[in-house]
């Protein structure tokens, strides 16, 4: 089921008013839930087969990364303390073997493979709709070999309750899609003023513009979504990880990400 009720119309009707939109998204969360679990699962292998899938799709861009990452304040004050894996089809051809031989990353693997490519067809349908005013979108970020379409599976590790688990920023690439999320907390605005924790639909990811949508289409209808992600839930405390979360970042071919300094803008003057 692609997100047939999302018109051309009502896509940049919502896109002018807000920098995201919630569409019909075709996996169960069941289904979410088990791929997170095996994530979890994956976590706990040893750090050199955690480590060992490390490839790049897109070498100019900062978010072009595929495999395992660790991020921690303390390597930066940006960061934000999370664990998560990019995953994207071309591990199955670059790690069969490697696969074949550990089983857990292997159920990890394929149960990230569905999620991925429905976020394929979603993205796909938005981009089409998009097309149809700023033609040329969908080629930009489709025709090339290995579409930039990256799938973060993410566990953030614990801070204070009512904190940040996520700082303020926008996202790298282009386009992102939310898919799911262990509980509410994303907070989404045009800017530090006006940022709204967002009622998650059942069935629905949340489409949202990023910071390097310009490198696509040349439009200033649209606005990128400046986001956080705060801990609202005081039952977690104590539990091994504060949320999880399955994020796409979507991005055109061969393009480059802004630099820090504009997608941490606000919180880089906050923390200054």
């Amino acid at each position: 089921m692609m997100p047939s009720m999302v018109t051309e119309e009502l896509l940049f009707t919502t896109l002018k008013e807000k920098p995201y939109l919630q569409v019909s998204f075709p996996i169960p969360r069941s289904q979410l839930e088990n791929a997170i679990t095996a994530f979890l699962k994956f976590l706990e292998l040893p750090a050199p087969l955690k480590e060992h899938i490390d490839l790049k799709i897109a070498p100019m861009h900062r978010r072009g990364d595929i495999g395992f990452k660790h991020r921690d304040p303390i390597d930066d004050p940006y960061n934000d303390s999370k664990e998560f894996f990019h995953f994207h089809p071309l591990i199955l051809e670059k790690y069969e073997n490697f696969l074949n031989e550990n089983p857990v990353a292997k159920d990890f693997i394929m149960k990230a493979k569905p999620i991925w490519d429905a976020t394929y067809e979603v993205v796909h349908h938005i981009m089409r709709l998009i097309d149809q005013r700023h033609s040329g979108v969908r080629a930009k970020i489709f025709d090339t070999d290995e579409v930039h379409i990256l799938l973060r599976f993410l566990k953030y590790n614990w801070n204070v309750s009512g904190k940040y688990l996520a700082k303020p920023h926008f996202d790298a690439g282009s386009f992102t899609l939310a898919i799911t999320e262990s509980c509410p907390g994303l907070r989404i605005g045009k800017g530090p003023d006006d940022l709204k924790v967002i009622d998650h639909k059942e069935d629905h990811a949340i489409f949202m513009v990023s910071s390097n949508f310009k490198k696509l289409l040349d439009t200033d209808e649209f606005s990128p979504g400046w986001h956080d992600v705060i801990q609202l839930d005081e039952t977690q405390i104590g539990k091994p990880y504060a949320r999880w979360a399955i994020v796409a970042f979507i991005e055109g071919d061969n393009v480059e990400a802004l630099p820090r300094s504009e997608t941490h803008k606000w919180y880089q003057a906050e923390v200054a």
